[in-house]
């Protein structure tokens, strides 16, 4: 039992690691654990064994979103790199029709209106 709940456990952490952040880890592992014991109780096993697959479906649980975490990171910095060693945060050139007002737009060097 404790294998199956460890191994739904690693891929829901991996997935909230891809997504969340740290914080949602709480209700996550707290859900978890009460998940553990309803499958627990429901398999009538002893108190012990229950304990123990909560222990093993947390970590499991916390394991999966560090793995989650890491492959967000490698994926982000490897979107990030450009070619030519760039960082990719480059401004976006204006459009035609940004670049029509600034061509239509009288500059008389004063910021006020223009007076006859």
């Amino acid at each position: 039992m404790a294998l199956e709940l460890a191994i739904i456990g690693a891929l829901a952490g991996i997935a909230l690691g891809l997504r969340y952040k740290v914080l949602i880890l709480v209700p996550a592992v707290a859900l978890a654990m009460v998940f553990a014991i309803i499958v627990g109780i429901a398999r009538a096993d002893h108190f012990w064994s229950i304990i123990l697959a909560m222990v093993i479906v947390g970590t499991a649980v916390q394991l999966g979103y560090l793995v989650g975490i890491a492959i967000r990171a490698a994926i982000g910095s490897v979107i990030l790199k450009q070619p030519n060693g760039a960082s990719g945060n480059k401004p976006a050139a204006p459009s035609d029709k940004e670049k029509s007002e600034l061509d239509e737009t009288p500059h008389n060097g004063s910021d006020g209106p223009q007076r006859p």
